[in-house]
């Protein structure tokens, strides 16, 4: 495995997972990235499109872990000579990804205390999550992360930008 210098591969834990695996360890040389090309320009790429998200989305700098989420799924859903330059989730879904950071409304149906209760409430749409087959959603009044299947969007609103 190539890495650069960085702290987080100088350790004897590393190092000794990686020989128990029978993975050699090999470092760049210090400051200077272009031994380690592809990974540098790939993290480059990634950290453009985080930026561009939160900007977009008029959303904080610590929200940066689900744009970093959002922009690694993008990455892997890149429109593909393969498919007729469609990208995967549209030939698997028929619409394209939802914007992140856009105003959105999570079906509560099933957690409501009553059944005058609100169906929704509103959200912004934090992406998707690791673990469910859904969507992330932030409650803008209670600031807890609601995760659901059944969202309504509205992609040209963004609450943080108000």
């Amino acid at each position: 495995m190539q890495c650069d210098n960085g702290g987080e591969f100088l350790n004897s834990s590393l190092r000794s997972s990686l020989s128990a695996h029978g993975t050699s360890l090999r470092l760049s040389c210090p400051h200077t990235s272009p031994q380690n090309g592809k990974a540098e320009r790939a993290i480059r790429s990634i950290n453009d499109i985080i930026r561009t998200l939160l900007v977009q989305a008029h959303m904080p700098p610590k929200f940066w872990v689900e744009a970093l989420h959002t922009s690694t799924y993008l990455l892997n859903v890149r429109p593909s000579r393969a498919i007729q330059h469609n990208t995967p989730h549209f030939m698997l879904y028929g619409t394209h990804p939802s914007t992140f950071g856009c105003l959105c409304y999570p079906n509560l149906y099933a957690t409501t205390p009553h059944k005058l209760s609100p169906r929704s409430t509103p959200c912004v749409l934090l992406g998707l999550p690791l673990e469910h087959k859904g969507y992330r959603c932030l409650d803008l009044l209670t600031r807890k992360v609601i995760t659901s299947r059944h969202v309504v969007f509205d992609e040209l609103t963004f609450p943080f930008a108000q």
